[in-house]
C-alpha cells in the first residue's frame, strides 16, 4: 500500500529532521513560497517551494551534507518533493543574479550550478511578501528587494522565450495527433502557467494558478473560458485524468495569446 502523502508542516518537520541530523548549522533559515504561501497547495499534487537559507554560500564540505540530507529525505519521504535554492543571507538582500552558483533542488534531485530558475525576481517578491516562516527571522525584517519593473521584465522575458515555444509545440502536437490525450499536470500547466505571468506584468504581484484561473476568466476572451474552466476543474481534483487534444490545442492557443498581449501592451 503506498503511503499517504504528507502534508507541508509534517514533511517540512521531517526535512528539517533530516538535515539537523546531518549537519546541524547548516539550515538557518526555511521560508514556504509558492501555492502554500500563496493558499492553493493541493495535496498529493503540489510540491513544496522553499528558500532554504545558509549563514555563508554553499561550500563543498555543505555539497556533500545536502546530497546526504536529499537521498535520506528520498527514502523517508519521497513525496511531497521540497524543492527550490539553497541561498546565503547575503544573495536575498540584492537583486537576484542570474547564472548565480548555489545549490537547488527540483523534483526532489539536488543540483549546484547557475541553472536554478527559482533565483528571480518573482521568488524574491514572493518570499518578501507572501512568504511563510518555519525557521528563521521574518522575511520583512532581511531587506529583500522587490522591484516592480524587474519583476515585469522578467515575466515578460519568460513569456517570450520559454512560454511561447512553449506554445507552438504544444499546438503543433494537438494538429499532428488529434486524438491523443494529455496528462492532466500538463493541461493545468499551459492552460493556467502563463496566466500567472499575464497576472503579474498587469498587476505587478503574483498568484496562484487557480488565482490565475479566475482572473482569466475576467480577462481573457470568452473562448478561451471552457479550456480555463476545465484547468481548474482539473486542479481541484489533484492534476489527475486526461484531457483530449483538442481542450489541450485550445491552451496552446490561450498561451499564445497570452505572450502577445503582454508584449503588445509593453512594448
Amino acid at each position: 500500500m503506498t503511503a499517504p502523502v504528507p502534508d507541508v508542516a509534517t514533511a517540512l518537520g521531517t526535512y528539517l529532521d533530516i538535515v539537523d541530523s546531518v549537519d546541524p548549522a547548516l539550515v538557518e533559515g526555511l521560508y514556504v513560497v509558492g501555492s502554500y504561501a500563496l493558499g492553493d497547495w493541493v495535496r498529493g499534487a503540489s510540491d513544496i517551494d522553499v528558500v532554504v537559507v545558509t549563514a555563508e554560500p554553499a561550500t563543498d564540505d555543505d555539497q556533500g551534507n545536502l546530497r546526504t540530507v536529499h537521498a535520506l529525505l528520498a527514502e523517508r519521504q519521497p513525496l511531497p518533493f521540497v524543492d527550490g535554492p539553497y541561498l546565503a543571507w547575503g544573495d536575498l538582500v540584492v537583486e537576484p543574479a542570474t547564472g548565480l552558483h548555489r545549490p537547488w533542488t527540483l523534483h526532489g534531485e539536488l543540483h549546484h550550478d547557475g541553472d536554478c530558475f527559482e533565483i528571480n525576481p518573482v521568488t524574491w517578491y514572493t518570499l518578501a511578501t507572501y512568504g511563510v516562516t518555519v525557521r528563521g527571522p521574518s522575511p520583512d525584517t532581511i531587506g529583500i528587494p522587490v522591484d516592480t519593473e524587474a519583476r515585469v521584465r522578467f515575466v515578460t522575458d519568460n513569456l517570450q522565450t520559454y512560454w511561447a515555444e512553449l506554445a507552438d509545440d504544444v499546438v503543433r502536437a494537438c494538429a499532428e495527433q488529434p486524438d491523443r490525450s494529455f496528462a492532466g499536470e500538463s493541461f493545468v500547466w499551459c492552460a493556467l502557467g502563463a496566466l500567472r505571468l499575464h497576472y503579474t506584468a498587469f498587476t505587478g504581484d503574483v498568484t496562484s494558478k487557480r488565482g490565475a484561473g479566475e482572473y482569466g476568466l475576467q480577462t481573457v476572451p470568452e473562448r478561451f473560458h471552457p479550456a480555463i474552466e476545465a484547468a481548474l476543474h482539473v486542479r481541484a481534483n489533484g492534476e489527475r485524468g486526461e484531457a483530449p487534444s483538442a481542450l489541450m490545442a485550445d491552451a496552446g492557443q490561450l498561451v499564445r495569446w497570452v505572450v502577445d498581449d503582454v508584449v503588445d501592451a509593453l512594448d
